[in-house]
């Protein structure tokens, strides 16, 4: 009796331990069959995936294939595509685009050392620009332009915000059309008012200054040349017309060459020379005056179309109560620029140096001595120079720039009337110039500039000045 309950307690055992085992492996067999069961899930996703992409494939493929078969090129296609964006952000032949700056300007220093010093001067300023250009055909262009400025100064476009509250000039800045032959294609005529064809630092004309008349060009480009580009171009730029008597104009040209120096080294290799005839009627007519506005009231310097520019510092004296320059004006100007590839795609590294010599400086004194007046003219005082480098660009967003300026400008070198609006003088002058921008936004540039600058020392000025420093914080929004 006892062996058969031993044997059945060793049987009942058995039996326990093959059913325990048993569920361990059902459920080690449980957990394989699912995640077999996930894994046949995620091989149909990947092949579903597979079957949608080779479905994309060959229907780009048929695409393709039928505008080939039609005689139409990918490119040709796409060119297209890109021509038919830009109309739609225009209206027809026409596009349109603008800027806005908004800046606060600070200005301290300057007068005599041995005086007091002026006040500083803090003034809100903005310009705003709108732009329409049309593409009438394969061979003629044009457009024009609408700024905020005061109408009679050629020199700038800021307004300051000033004047009670009152309505603030928008006037038109351009106006112009250009024409390219196909026959020639080298070839184009710009006639209006345009913006400079020809390439000139503010040594001898400020940025924001858009000329009058006409240009001619010819000009040739080579991509992997050492001579990449060739052109010579041509200007008639009338500067006041007269019912009786003769006109004011400027003749001139440029002829320009540009170098490939190797793989990362470009040079620009300028020369120009501006001819002013009659330029006298610019300083018996340079009076902080209106313009049109106030056309043919007297200056009471023998002109009768004042307008506003940069100061008269040029030699001048009065003949039968008209002003008259000290000199003629033949201006060689000739620039010499490098750019570099640094290797850092953000930081490109452009050096320029412009140096302008006036042939004529002094020429008119004979005028004075026939007419028995005394002017105090130094032939010697008639060059200018510019010196420049710019670290970086504002291309995209996050973009950073920065650039120094230095430039030395004697009384006679250029036309002063014309020159850069934000320095100390127009000539007779040395100045500094530093920046920094960052490209905030694809379309929001942030400006910090500081000009730093005071006469030179001469004959005509020989009491030492403080430097006039002008800081500039400008916010810029293109559209």
């Amino acid at each position: 009796m006892r062996k058969r309950t031993g044997i059945m307690l060793v049987v009942l055992l058995l039996a326990a331990a093959t059913f325990a085992l048993g569920q361990d492996n059902a459920s080690e067999i449980s957990a394989e069959r699912q995640e077999i069961e996930l894994l046949k899930q995620k091989i149909a996703e990947l092949d579903q995936r597979l079957r949608i992409a080779e479905r994309k494939n060959e229907l780009k493929a048929e695409d393709d294939a039928a505008k080939a078969k039609a005689g139409v090129s990918l490119d040709a296609v796409a060119k297209k595509e890109d021509a038919l964006e830009n109309k739609i952000k225009g209206l027809g032949p026409l596009s349109f685009s603008g800027d806005l700056r908004l800046r606060h300007e600070s200005l301290f220093g300057s007068g005599p050392v041995n005086g007091p010093e002026p006040a500083t001067r803090n003034r809100e300023r903005y310009r705003l620009r709108f732009n329409v250009n049309a593409k009438l055909n394969d061979e003629i262009s044009g457009g024009f332009s609408l700024a905020s400025g005061d109408t009679g100064d050629p020199i700038s476009t800021n307004s300051t915000t000033t004047g009670f509250f009152t309505r603030k000039p928008f006037s038109v800045d351009k106006a112009f059309a250009t024409y390219k032959p196909k026959f020639f294609k080298p070839f184009s005529v710009t006639a209006g008012k345009f913006g400079y064809t020809w390439y000139r630092t503010e040594l001898t004309f400020d940025n924001d200054i858009n000329v009058e008349g006409g240009s001619q060009q010819v000009s040739w480009d080579w991509k992997d040349q050492f001579l990449s580009h060739f052109a010579v171009i041509g200007f008639e730029l009338p500067l006041f017309e007269a019912s009786g008597g003769p006109d004011s104009d400027i003749f001139g040209g440029q002829v320009q060459t540009g170098w490939n120096l190797g793989p990362r080294i470009k040079a620009t290799a300028d020369a120009a020379y501006y001819d002013y005839r009659n330029p006298n009627t610019i300083a018996q007519n340079q009076t902080n005056g209106n313009g049109y506005a106030t056309q043919g009231t007297s200056t009471g310097q023998g002109g009768t179309y004042g307008f506003s520019a940069a100061t008269l510092t040029n030699s001048f004296g009065v003949i039968n109560g008209a002003r008259q320059f000290g000199s003629k004006f033949g201006i060689l100007d000739t620039i010499f620029q490098l750019d570099f590839d640094t290797g850092l795609k953000r930081f490109p590294l452009t050096t320029l140096f412009n140096f302008a010599d006036n042939t004529r400086a002094c020429e008119n004194v004979a005028a004075f001595v026939a007419a028995g007046v005394a002017i105090s003219c130094d032939p010697r005082d008639r060059q200018g120079y510019w010196a420049e480098a710019q670290f970086g660009q504002t291309r995209n967003q996050g973009d950073w720039r920065f650039g120094y300026t230095f430039a030395r400008i004697e009384r006679e070198a250029i036309v002063s009337a014309f020159a850069a609006s934000d320095t100390r003088q127009g000539t007779n002058v040395t100045q500094h110039r530093i920046e920094a921008a960052y490209q905030a936004y694809p379309n929001v540039t942030l400006n910090l500039t500081t000009f730093i600058g005071r006469q030179l020392i001469t004959a005509q000025t020989p009491v030492e000045e403080r430097w006039l420093k002008r800081l500039q914080l400008d916010f810029n929004y293109k559209f």
